[in-house]
């Protein structure tokens, strides 16, 4: 059982499943925090491993404020350890914000390189691939880059590749010398006056990306990056701490149209988007909050959902019905009909921070044995096959089916 260390302090916690944590503030504990062990089911890169540690903190009767005044504590506390100095309070930004001016809920803000709306400049220029998106129902969105015009052909078309891995059909380049404009057909339809009106000036490279939202906004944050590498904008060893809020509750999926949650389905909506769930659910906010540094996120939480009709609407919004919610999760609808608290929490990635400290380039760096891409354990030679006996003992049954085409 958990233990109180000391009164006013955190409750330490053994390793425990992902809702077990709601069930500890419905049952009477006022705080706790753990340093737990989870698997991810996502692809992996450098900042990423199938195992990793969280440090977890959940608490009652917390609003945003307090959560978050508690995560800048440690921080600043483990940054200080590690021999540097930094602000007692991040700034803030909303998802909204983040998305429209970077392109990503997870802005590297240490440079410029915001991207732009142009949409207007382009309506009614005849370039048939930005008449094309906005009629559509897409805009025309880029980045200026203050002396870029000095990369060369190669560089753009190195930036245009990431740009296109990311699902861009291309970029439209504008680059002006002086009073030449030039870059693109659209360059010169644009001519003097239009790169102005565009706030390219003398020496400046832009970048623009014809399409929708979810198109352009992953390309463009790829680009960005990309420009701040090559044009050498990023600043050694600044430290830009940064707080993301505001997060939208719900994903609409582009195919099937169905919701889904954008942290996950036990997260509060924002008080005042609670109307909006019954009218216009893809708009409402919620209570969810991401700290990132240097375009990196380190840690995120949310203020919990403590009303048992509110969850089982929510639940209903994802397309979860009763029966399913019952059956899936019961046990915890049961435990906020007794009686909830308001509460909520933050959970940081131990490793990805370790690695932030180590100014380390990957994971791998600071995890014992740590897994390839392809998720082996090369020392342990996992994973191998598992004996008969084990998966009857487990009651798993393996079964082999041939594919047909």
């Amino acid at each position: 059982m958990p233990s109180r260390v000391h009164p006013g302090e955190f409750y330490a916690l053994p390793q425990s499943p992902q809702l077990y944590k709601q069930l500890l503030m419905i049952s009477g504990f006022d705080r706790y925090f753990q340093i737990a062990r989870c698997f991810r089911d996502e692809d992996l890169r450098a900042d990423r491993q199938p195992e990793f540690s969280q440090i977890d903190i959940e608490a009652s009767f917390v609003s945003e404020e307090d959560v978050i005044s508690v995560a800048e504590g440690l921080l600043g506390a483990l940054w200080r350890e590690a021999g540097h100095e930094i602000p007692d309070r991040f700034p803030r930004m909303t998802y909204r914000d983040a998305m429209e001016r970077y392109g990503v809920d997870r802005p590297d803000v240490r440079y410029g390189l915001e991207i732009r709306d142009v949409s207007d400049v382009f309506r009614g220029l005849e370039f048939a691939i930005t008449t094309r998106a906005l009629e559509s129902g897409g805009r025309v969105r880029g980045i200026v880059a203050p002396g870029g015009s000095k990369l060369s052909r190669k560089q753009v078309d190195e930036i245009e590749a990431v740009a296109r891995s990311a699902g861009a059909g291309g970029l439209v380049r504008v680059k002006r010398t002086g009073d030449v404009v030039e870059g693109s057909p659209a360059a010169k339809m644009l001519g003097v006056a239009g790169a102005g009106r565009l706030g390219i000036a003398d020496g400046d490279l832009a970048l623009f990306v014809a399409g929708p939202d979810h198109v352009s906004n992953t390309a463009l944050d790829r680009v960005r990056q990309e420009l701040a590498r090559v044009l050498d904008l990023i600043p050694a060893g600044e430290r830009r701490f940064l707080w993301v809020t505001d997060f939208p509750m719900f994903e609409q999926d582009p195919q099937s149209g169905g919701l889904g949650a954008v942290h996950h389905p036990f997260t509060s909506p924002a008080l005042e988007d609670i109307s909006l769930l019954d009218s216009a659910p893809q708009r409402a906010r919620a209570r969810a909050y991401d700290v990132v540094l240097n375009g990196l996120e380190l840690g995120g939480g949310s203020i919990r959902i403590s009303n048992p009709a509110l969850q089982s609407r929510i639940f209903e919004l994802l397309g979860i019905d009763e029966e399913t919610a019952k059956g899936r999760f019961g046990f915890l609808l049961e435990g906020l009909r007794a009686g909830a608290p308001p509460h909520g929490g933050i959970a940081f990635g131990f490793d990805r921070i370790a690695m932030v400290l180590a100014e380390a380039t990957s994971l791998r760096d600071v995890i014992a044995f740590p897994k390839t891409t392809a998720a082996r354990a090369l020392f342990e030679g996992a994973p191998s096959p598992v004996a008969a006996a084990d998966l009857e003992e487990l009651h798993v049954k393996v079964s082999e089916t041939e594919a047909h085409a």
